[in-house]
């Protein structure tokens, strides 16, 4: 796990939840790096993304495969 993920994967735990918004401004990077690391972090189980759009939240994966 990255240093960048590791700060996401922190603030996640310590507030339910994060946003792409949450990162940018966490890591101080533009949206679209944000959905790429927050992408990455989904695919690895890490985090797993809910809802659409704008509505849409990632949170700690408990469920492991």
């Amino acid at each position: 796990m990255t240093e960048q993920e590791q700060k996401i994967h922190k603030f996640a735990l310590e507030n339910g939840s994060i946003t792409t918004a949450q990162v940018t401004e966490l890591l101080g990077v533009k949206q679209r790096r944000a959905r790429d690391i927050l992408g990455k972090m989904v695919d690895n189980h890490w985090l797993r993304k809910e809802g659409v759009s704008r509505s849409t939240v990632y949170v700690i994966n408990t469920e492991w495969e």
